[in-house]
């Protein structure tokens, strides 16, 4: 009986190894490419659809065991070009242009004029950022009743087409 149970113990296990094995790599990211180079998959957010010239997806292999996504511009100097721009997160704008918000403090950001409901992987690049304004919420009618504590940090940013990519959704003015 106890060699029964012992197995059956055993089982169990390889069984939540394997699967906790296969959620491990089902939940990873693939690796990007560009034109050859391994690219942050912020950077596609930034690449215009008519400004591609293929797209190729491995879905796994022995090199990407998450897969990989290649993808050939029109014009390779396009991809030099916003790989010189550094993609700043929410922090390093804040700290770039000197704001600070108090610690525990609610905040709420608005994008242009777009509300940020996730800012975890927010990226832009730095010469599309403008302006960031800091508004204590006790300042602004709604919110000095239903959020004085809160402050909103509006980030301004400027593009040629008015259009913005955030996390691969479209913001526009």
């Amino acid at each position: 009986m106890k060699r029964i149970i012992l197995l059956a113990v055993v089982c169990l296990l390889i069984s939540a190894n394997a699967t906790l094995a296969q959620n491990h790599n089902t939940h990873k990211a693939p690796v990007y490419y560009v034109d050859g180079t391994i690219v942050n998959r912020a950077y596609f957010d930034f690449i215009k659809p008519d400004s591609i010239k293929e797209i190729h997806v491995i879905k796994t292999d022995d090199e990407h065991p998450n897969g990989a996504v290649y993808i050939t511009l029109n014009n390779p100097a396009f991809l030099k070009r916003i790989l010189a721009d550094k993609l700043l997160s929410i922090k390093d704008i804040l700290r770039i242009k000197g704001i600070a918000v108090k610690n525990k403090q609610p905040v709420i950001y608005v994008w242009d004029d777009k509300l940020l409901t996730d800012t975890a992987n927010v990226r832009v690049p730095e010469s599309y950022l403008r302006s960031v304004k800091l508004t204590p919420a006790a300042n602004m009618p709604y919110f000095k009743t239903a959020l004085p504590n809160t402050s909103v940090v509006t980030i301004f940013t400027s593009v040629k087409d008015g259009k913005i990519m955030i996390r691969g959704g479209e913001a526009s003015r």
